[in-house]
């Protein structure tokens, strides 16, 4: 905020939509197109489990609708400052669920059976899930965060915004998966006991290994995208190459023929979960040690009153303002005031 439009005052400058370049629909179009045929994907492979198993079906969506609304709410709470915006969170999500799923479907098998022909079916059978899925899950995960860079550049303008834009994009792969692991296992199972079938799988990939699944693989190679979109190819690409590596190598390791006991599983999700921590404890540090800055210079230039410096790189600090108010009015003007100078301080904060 400025002198000339402090708190409680109207804001000298109305808002104006911005314009969409041509380009920008294009792809955002292309993106709405590619999500439809991949729900038509999905529902060509796996339509005929619902048909025979209604209920067992309703019962396996059931089950993820915690997880899916639990990692909505903290994958963005994670972002430091504020959360990215509901409608472009909520298309990291879909592109996850439905157009990165339904490639994986066409995509997977197709793979599976090279190795099959080009390495033999012993090794395939050990290693195809463990090559295939870091291959084309990976990829097609971060295309969808890549896209959304391009179709939003405000929601991803750094690697923070990549990781937690990837983090929700994977959490749309993960969940679907969840549903489509349950429907497979009914008929694997002999179709004896579906409701059964589908609450084993449930404990097994949201009780044991949620914290080392699809959100923390995404989430690392969507930094790389955040790279790119604040450096460029020059800066951007060999970090942005370096994130996908190491995203495809926690999926591998993740998938990789080992015991299949539970020991072994949840040191393999500890080890995905230290990659993905470190990776953002790293970026918010050096995000909140930005902003601090961005803050500080705005405050000495007189942009933003020093009185209202303590409570706007906090979501608490921000209500707690509001609340020292009483009038309505003056209450929705510091609101405001207070989103537009955060939008000042985390442009600068997110660029890396």
């Amino acid at each position: 905020m400025t002198a000339a439009s402090a708190p409680g005052q109207p804001s000298a400058r109305p808002s104006v939509r911005p314009r969409v370049e041509p380009a920008v629909r294009a792809v955002r179009i292309s993106a709405a197109v590619l999500c439809v045929l991949g729900a038509g994907s999905l529902a060509y492979a796996f339509y005929r489990v619902p048909v025979i198993f209604p209920a067992a079906t309703i019962f396996a969506i059931a089950l993820q609708v915690p997880l899916l609304l639990l990692g909505w709410w903290l994958l963005r709470l994670a972002r430091p400052l504020s959360a990215p915006p509901r409608t472009w969170s909520a298309a990291a999500v879909i592109w996850g669920a439905t157009a990165a799923s339904g490639c994986a479907v066409v995509a997977n098998p197709a793979l599976t059976g090279l190795w099959a022909k080009t390495a033999g079916v012993a090794f395939a059978s050990n290693w195809s899930a463990a090559l295939t899925a870091p291959l084309n899950e990976e990829l097609l995960k971060v295309s969808g965060v890549a896209l959304l860079a391009v179709a939003a550049p405000r929601v991803i303008r750094g690697p923070m915004d990549g990781l937690i834009i990837g983090a929700l994009t994977g959490l749309g792969f993960q969940v679907l998966e969840n549903v489509t692991y349950s429907l497979n296992a009914i008929p694997l199972t002999g179709a004896t006991a579906p409701g059964a079938a589908v609450a084993a799988i449930a404990i097994v990939r949201v009780g044991l290994t949620t914290l080392g699944s699809h959100w923390d693989m995404t989430a690392v190679a969507g930094a790389g995208v955040g790279f790119l979109a604040a450096r460029g190819l020059r800066g951007g690409a060999l970090p942005a190459a370096g994130c996908l590596a190491t995203a495809m190598g926690m999926h591998l390791l993740f998938d990789s023929p080992t015991s299949p006991s539970a020991g072994v599983v949840l040191l393999k999700v500890l080890a995905d979960l230290i990659v993905v921590g470190a990776f953002y404890l790293t970026l918010r540090r050096r995000y909140r040690a930005r902003a601090r800055a961005a803050l500080a210079r705005r405050v000495a230039e007189g942009a933003i009153p020093a009185s209202e410096a303590p409570f706007l790189l906090t979501r608490s600090g921000r209500r707690r303002r509001q609340r020292q108010v009483r009038v309505g009015a003056v209450r929705d003007d510091i609101r405001a005031h207070q989103l537009a100078d955060l939008a000042a301080i985390e442009e600068e904060a997110a660029a890396y």
